[in-house]
């Protein structure tokens, strides 16, 4: 945000605020330099998901781990809600039986690190995201607002 709060210092007329329009406008190398780093790292990422499992990073996008599946200590879970709508007060039930280590991972990690935010990209191509809402694990699949596929 540094580097594009200095690009946005250079535009004529000066944005009153720095959103993605102003990201878009800058030219500057420090710029294109930080492009080229958000490309790589979201292709690095990508290839790590190309393996079974979970992908795990810090809130700073700090990778921790690719690839494996998050158990530990922690109790199995059996069953979660699945979003009827945005704010999930409509759900249904579902268990788990036959999903695989990523949505299993995901549950597990929601379930027990509350404020965590899982977004699980199954290989078929469909996505959902996962959080403990209203007290349960909680999913909503991913709708693209132009309905094309992931």
């Amino acid at each position: 945000m540094g580097v594009i709060s200095e690009g946005a210092a250079t535009l004529e007329p000066r944005p009153s605020i720095v959103d993605f329009s102003v990201y878009q406008k800058c030219i500057s190398p420090a710029v294109a330099a930080l492009d080229e780093a958000i490309f790589e790292m979201s292709h690095l990422i990508a290839a790590l998901a190309d393996v079974d499992g979970v992908v795990l990073m810090t809130q700073r996008f700090e990778l921790l781990g690719f690839g494996g599946e998050i158990t530990g200590q922690l109790s199995e879970i059996r069953s979660v809600r699945r979003a009827l709508d945005l704010e999930a007060s409509a759900y249904e039930s579902e268990s788990i039986d036959g999903v695989g280590t990523r949505h299993r991972s995901a549950y597990r990690l929601c379930e027990h690190v509350r404020q965590a935010i899982a977004i699980v990209v199954s290989q078929d191509g469909g996505a959902r995201f996962v959080a403990w809402h209203n007290g349960e694990t909680t999913y909503w699949d991913h709708d693209s607002a132009d309905g094309a596929d992931i």
